[in-house]
């Protein structure tokens, strides 16, 4: 949903020891109604710039901390490697001998490989796609762009071999050299034009860079849809043909992405299995990445790639594109291996610190040019982004808290008083969510709180209300764990037989999870009114809670939203912790409800991908 552009003031911006942009206080008048009020002001704007010093002093610090990981791993992998030739060695004796054959394939990656080989597109899908192809009467020329730097020529080749392997064949293939020095890859790029005509080389006078290299390669570029190949990646066989498909059954398409995996020395693994659109999972890192197809005219709108964003120059151009479109698709199949380096951001973003910072500044300037105050800061435990906004009121709160189970007598006002930095609330009681009558109040914005959730950093609410304030959000969720440590609410899942689970539910709460997912902000069908945020305007606008789908209100309530075109945003920086867990089952006759209602949303979470498990964990599924 695009984001709507609201009119303010923009803070300043001063440059930090690494050239990231810090977002400053606007200045203040000259003019002060009393001394009183203007030595005020000179505390706060004090401790705000000794707060700043401490925050770039903290960068400094673990950058360094960063480094000095990196060459401990190093060193371990090298110790580790040299441990290995010495086994390899070994085991060639014990071979020789007695037949037996090394098993140094891991077995989450054998699992995932047995699982591709059933899902990707066989000879005789690839023959039927050709044809069909060949007789359909659009189909655009999509341009893949590939520059290339002293790339070794086994993974130079069969990166072009890859492209040369489609079933899609109106394609064109534009390598631009990015002043390579490497003999073989020169040798490999002069041999290449003449083994297909769909093939064209360029070479820069001087290094540009990727974003340099990229725009020449947009520039000599014919077709009506773009792509991007790394040098030393592969596209499987199919990816054109599903682009294509994709184009023809959505023709307003700007912007199209599929899932990917990587390509390591033991084969395919890691697959990133993503979701549909998701516009804060994409604040938090660019989670669209590979294999994308492009609009030319959409990417041209948005100004092409910008010099200065090298490592992040694809999230920084997307970012850009989606302040101009929200026509983006995505395809639920694997057609991209990113190759897996030692040197490469698809083993670890800090082997590349720079895209890590250019993706922060290009994250800020997004924010500016939204007119969306705040900063963006590094979650240095997962190397993803966290976007703080500032809050523009801070209008009170209704926290309606409801007794999850009879027995229970809790009260959170005390709790909630002691861990709340949010100065603005007032708590209310209910028995049910589903019985709260909002004409009773005039709360601006609503809480629905379990009375026993317990507050765990007193920032919780604030990390909520950045989100709820946001004209295109509808209702935030609160990450909520159990005594044991283990994770209870995180998001909600959507299931046609049991229409609702918890996302990650029974991890431990400081994992990462799938692709960092349970450590960012990211967008869900559904949450849990065990801590609840929304406004009241939309509260009514789409009804409330529904007593007659209890215990599912939550769920319905959500869906409603989702069916209004609010976003559901669930923040793990709202931290709370809970007894136990709300039990769902117990109401076939709100099930059947729901699964009338609602049966396309339940058969096919949009925030939850096919190919996943079907018990909410993002493991691989069948």
């Amino acid at each position: 949903m695009r984001v709507r552009r609201r009119s303010v003031k923009l803070a300043a911006r001063r440059d930090n020891h690494y050239n990231v942009r810090v977002l400053q206080p606007p200045s203040q008048p000259a003019h002060q109604p009393d001394g009183s009020a203007a030595s005020t002001a000179d505390q706060l704007r004090e401790k705000l710039r000794v707060r700043a010093e401490e925050l770039e002093s903290a960068e400094r610090h673990i950058a360094r901390l960063e480094t000095q990981i990196l060459a401990w791993k190093d060193a371990k992998r090298a110790a580790s490697d040299a441990m290995s030739r010495k086994k390899s060695r070994r085991w060639a004796r014990l071979r020789k001998r007695s037949q037996l054959s090394n098993p140094s394939v891991p077995a989450s990656a054998l699992s995932y490989q047995a699982w591709l080989a059933r899902h990707r597109a066989t000879p005789a899908n690839l023959a039927r796609m050709r044809a069909e192809e060949r007789s359909s009467q659009h189909v655009p020329l999509v341009s893949i762009i590939t520059p290339v730097f002293n790339t070794a020529a086994s993974w130079l080749s069969g990166a072009v071999d890859s492209v040369r392997a489609q079933s899609y064949e109106n394609w064109e293939l534009i390598l631009v050299d990015d002043e390579s020095t490497k003999e073989e890859t020169l040798k490999v790029l002069s041999e290449l034009p003449r083994a297909d005509q769909r093939i064209r080389v360029y070479k820069l006078d001087k290094n540009q860079g990727i974003a340099g290299a990229s725009n020449r390669g947009l520039a000599e570029a014919r077709g009506e849809w773009i792509a991007v190949l790394d040098h030393d990646d592969l596209l499987e066989p199919d990816a054109l043909s599903c682009g294509a498909k994709t184009i023809q059954a959505h023709p307003d398409a700007d912007l199209i992405y599929s899932d990917e995996d990587k390509l390591a020395e033991h084969g395919f693994d890691l697959p990133i299995f993503k979701p549909d659109w998701s516009p804060d999972f994409f604040l938090s890192y660019n989670y669209l990445c590979h294999f994308t197809l492009l609009r030319r005219t959409a990417v041209e709108r948005a100004g092409s790639f910008r010099q200065g964003f090298d490592g992040a120059q694809d999230y920084d151009l997307f970012l850009r594109m989606i302040e101009k479109t929200d026509r983006i698709y995505h395809i639920s199949r694997i057609l991209y291996h990113w190759r897996r380096t030692a040197t490469s951001t698809a083993h670890n973003i800090r082997r590349k610190p720079g895209a890590l910072e250019a993706g922060k500044h290009a994250l800020t300037e997004h924010l500016e040019r939204t007119g969306q105050p705040g900063a963006v800061f590094v979650d240095w435990s997962t190397h993803a982004y966290r976007v703080r906004r500032d809050l523009a009121e801070r209008p009170k709160i209704g926290i309606v808290a409801r007794r999850r189970r009879e027995e229970s007598n809790a009260d959170p006002s005390e709790r909630i008083s002691v861990r709340t930095d949010y100065p603005n609330y007032e708590i209310i009681s209910s028995e049910a969510v589903e019985t709260f009558r909002i004409g009773d109040t005039d709360f601006a914005w609503l809480l629905f709180l379990d009375s026993e959730a317990d507050p765990i950093d007193a920032g919780w609410l604030i990390a909520m209300a950045e989100h709820v304030q946001r004209p295109e959000v509808g209702a935030v969720g609160a990450r909520l764990s159990r005594l044991d440590g283990k994770v209870e609410h995180a998001g909600i899942v959507l299931d046609s037989d049991r229409i609702g689970l918890n996302a990650f539910r029974g991890f431990p709460v400081e994992e990462p999870g799938a692709c960092r997912q349970l450590q960012i902000t990211r967008n869900y069908s559904a949450v849990s009114d065990a801590c609840l945020l929304t406004r009241r305007e939309v509260f009514k606008e789409v009804g409330g809670f529904d007593a007659a789908v209890a215990p599912y209100s939550d769920i319905d309530f959500c869906l409603k939203l989702r069916r209004a075109g609010y976003l559901i945003v669930s923040t793990p920086y709202a931290r709370l912790s809970c007894e136990g867990a709300r039990r769902r089952e117990g109401n076939p006759a709100a099930a059947k409800i729901m699964r009338e209602r609602w049966s396309d949303w339940l058969e096919n979470d949009p925030y939850y991908n096919q190919h996943l498990s079907r018990e909410a964990d993002f493991s691989l599924g069948k």
